[in-house]
């Protein structure tokens, strides 16, 4: 399946009615990056940049690490 990178998720907070969190999962060559930012609800402007995770050789893993890092840096959703 082709499918065009970045690939973003967002994800609700449900203590949070301002912010969401983004993964965006970059394709770059053969592998996957995946960058964790914290971002405004209304806008999608950046609040917080949570870290970046490099090296992946599936997207799946690089999602689910994306996600882990989210959950571990900024806690439970």
């Amino acid at each position: 399946m082709l499918e065009a990178y970045p690939v973003e998720k967002l994800v609700e907070f449900t203590n949070d009615p301002f912010f969401l969190g983004r993964i965006t999962v970059h394709k770059v060559k053969e592998n996957f990056h995946v960058e964790v930012d914290v971002v405004q609800r209304e806008s999608h402007k950046i609040y917080k940049h949570v870290g970046t995770l490099y090296g992946f050789d599936d997207y799946a893993d690089a999602l689910e690490m994306g996600y882990r890092e989210l959950r571990l840096k900024v806690g439970e959703s």
